[in-house]
């Protein structure tokens, strides 16, 4: 939640952000380090005033911003941003009219100037009645008279805290940028209104991904991450969940029923019903996965086939290479993973256990429910359990694709 709100101050281009946190959430610090962000700790939670107050360096142009309105654009904190600017006030804040609200009220006067912001635990019913803009939680202020404001205010309200709404009693005139999209207006305050904002950032995700040409079967079941890119003709089937930094390319199919996080799949490439890519997954351009598979830290070569009810975890895979229904790479030893290796042109027979380490060969096949334990050679045939090798040739010619499937 906090990385949406630091991405939209950036691309309304802050140059320098600093984060009020709580020292007792270590895991946010560790998360801020890791951005290369400066964090600033409120020992003692008394208010966002306070939490203003232990920042240092309020100079200049000094832009203020929830830490839990994940919805805000770069665009709208560029338009307060701006209007600060043009009108040179002393401070500028955003507002939204939307009565289904209960935040901060924003009170005007009676020739529609600001006049100032009643919390919500202390406005009463009238003012809940008659006045329905509030307060969004996005301002610029001046630096130097944010500081003198900060010093005179006073914790006489029913929470017994130092608002940061109380500056504007000091700071005028005051300019009020008020917003068109209620919904970038939401902090987040309890489990239910994070559900709501997911719902609506997922979409907007959706939206973007689909106006690049991405086709969407049906938005309502699809869950994809902002971190993720999919190339112009894919196509996506619904209960598809695709997370992390995962790469999709061009003209693939995907799903119905994926879970796809942190891999990449090439162009034309097709995964499902019923798969599940994991992580440190690279699957090449003209690859099919069939239903109920699942790859782990799997690298799969151009033209390969991985149908139907297959586990390959911790293997690299050739091109144009066939795995038969139902093959396990048995990648655990009960101590340490260890990686197979599938040469290019292979044919895996149905139910084939490769117990890992293991090196199938070049144009190497294997008969249905071998369990292999040893190398088998380029071109040769390992059958029975354990596999024992009965035949060698020749590898096949170098771009004979591989036979099909097996069903």
């Amino acid at each position: 939640m906090l990385d949406w709100v630091i991405d939209a101050v950036r691309d309304a281009g802050a140059d320098k952000i600093k984060v009020v946190i709580n020292p007792h959430h270590a895991e946010v610090a560790a998360h801020l380090a890791e951005k290369k962000l400066e964090a600033t700790y409120q020992r003692d939670p008394r208010g966002t005033a306070h939490a203003l107050q232990q920042v240092d360096g309020l100079e200049g142009d000094v832009l203020v911003v929830n830490g839990d309105s994940p919805l805000l654009t770069g665009e709208t904190v560029r338009k307060v941003v701006d209007a600060h600017r043009r009108g040179k006030h002393l401070a500028t804040l955003a507002s939204v009219q939307d009565p289904s609200r209960d935040d901060g009220r924003i009170v005007r006067s009676k020739d529609g100037e600001f006049d100032k912001i009643v919390e919500r635990k202390d406005a009463g019913d009238e003012l809940r009645r008659s006045v329905h803009e509030f307060n969004v939680g996005v301002y610029c202020f001046d630096g130097a008279r944010l500081r003198e404001a900060l010093a005179k205010i006073s914790d006489d309200n029913q929470a017994k805290e130092y608002y940061l709404t109380d500056v504007f009693l000091h700071l005028k005139p005051v300019d009020i940028v008020e917003l068109s999209d209620p919904d970038e207006a939401m902090g987040i305050k309890d489990r239910m209104r994070l559900a709501a904002a997911s719902r609506i950032m997922q979409r907007r995700i959706l939206d973007r991904l689909m106006e690049r040409g991405v086709t969407i079967v049906d938005p309502d079941s699809t869950f994809i991450e902002a971190g993720v890119a999919i190339g112009q003709d894919t196509t996506i089937e619904p209960f598809s969940v695709i997370k992390g930094t995962t790469e999709i390319g061009i003209e693939c199919r995907i799903g119905p029923h994926v879970h796809i996080e942190d891999a990449t799949i090439g162009d034309r490439s097709d995964c499902g019903p019923f798969v599940k890519i994991r992580p440190g997954t690279a699957i090449a351009e003209d690859v099919h996965v069939g239903s109920f598979a699942e790859l782990v830290r799997t690298k799969v070569g151009r033209g390969s086939k991985v149908p139907h009810v297959s586990y390959l975890g911790d293997t690299d895979l050739g091109e144009d290479a066939n795995i038969g229904a139902g093959t396990i790479t048995a990648n655990f030893d009960g101590q340490r993973k260890n990686r197979t290796e599938i040469g290019d042109g292979a044919f895996v027979g149905v139910d084939t256990m490769l117990v890992a380490p293991v090196k199938l060969g070049k144009g190497a096949r294997t008969g249905a429910g071998s369990v292999v334990t040893k190398d088998v050679p380029d071109g040769a045939t390992a059958v029975g359990v354990p596999a024992r090798v009965i035949r060698k040739k020749s590898p096949r010619p170098e771009g004979e694709r591989g036979g099909e499937h097996q069903d």
